[in-house]
């Protein structure tokens, strides 16, 4: 990872490693995996938690902020909100 961002990695970056898995979980895996070989399956499962995982520390990192807003700062954020809600209404009665 760079800069926040996911890098696809190249053989020359790669780790390899060693997981336990149940092996019923394994014997689904393989039936379902087709021409994808496990390492790509783990590789598309892990970078899959790794997005979930930032996106809970983006909703969490929002709602502290929205919990932090003062009372003349959340009538501000209602006014954008509603504007918003109206600006979309509009362009929704117009398509």
């Amino acid at each position: 990872m760079h800069d926040g961002r996911i890098m696809y990695p190249t053989m020359q970056t790669k780790r390899k490693v060693s997981v336990t898995v149940e092996a019923a979980l394994l014997d689904e895996i393989d039936r379902c995996a087709g021409s994808l070989s496990r390492s790509t399956i783990f590789e598309q499962a892990l970078m899959s938690w790794l997005r979930q995982q930032r996106q809970a520390d983006l909703d969490q990192a929002t709602e502290r902020y929205y919990r932090s807003l003062g009372k003349i700062e959340q009538a501000e954020n209602d006014e954008w909100a509603a504007l918003g809600d109206e600006t979309v209404r509009e362009r929704w009665t117009e398509s």
